[in-house]
This record gives C-alpha cells, structure tokens and sequence, in this order.
C-alpha cells in the first residue's frame, strides 16, 4: 500500500492537467471571498504549520506591499481552493500541492 507521500506524487501530472484549466487571473486581484479562517475549515487543517500556510497566502493576495514577484492572484487562490475543498480526503494536501505548482508557473515560489 502507497503513503500518502507516493500517491500525491502519482497524482501530480493529473493534478497539473486538471489545474491548468482553472482561472489564472482576476479582475479583483486583491480580493478573495472566503477568509483564511474559512479556509482553514474548509481544508481541515490541523497543524500550525498548515495554518501558517494559509495565512501566507491569503497574504500573498491581500497585501499590496509585498514585493509583485511575492504576490498571487486571487483567482488563483479561488479556484485551486474551491477544487481542494471538493476533495474527500487531505484537501489541504492538494490546495498546497495545486497552488504551489500553478504559483511555479507564474514565477512565484511558496
């Protein structure tokens, strides 16, 4: 049997096909309709560690200080959380996992 390591690796060229079909940019590049705390529900975190993730990247949104090569789009964010969240199991795993590729794609490292 496969850990969950092994198996999000197996998954990874499908989660790639299926991610570059989701919206890349928003009109509203600063806004997200969903809070971090909402987002931390919705993906069942449960280490500070994935808290912490959240909270950066809900920042990387929101803060327009942050350096342009440090910042995300919010339609990003959105749809690689609405597919996380649609997930039965470790949905954390795959909004981190999606996001981090797709922000790779754009040039921006998490």
């Amino acid at each position: 049997m496969l850990n969950l390591h092994s198996r999000l690796l197996l998954l990874t060229p499908v989660v790639i096909a299926l991610l570059s079909l989701l919206p890349q940019h928003c009109p509203a590049a600063g806004h997200l309709s969903v809070t971090a705390d909402e987002m931390k529900v919705a993906l069942k975190t449960d280490r500070d560690e994935e808290d912490g993730f959240i909270e950066d990247v809900v920042d990387r949104v929101t803060n327009d200080n942050r350096p342009t090569a440090e910042q995300l789009p919010a339609a990003m964010v959105e749809g690689t959380f609405q597919w996380a969240r649609r997930k039965p199991q470790h949905r954390f795993q795959y909004f981190k996992r999606g996001l981090t590729l797709r922000a790779a794609k754009i040039g921006v490292a998490l």
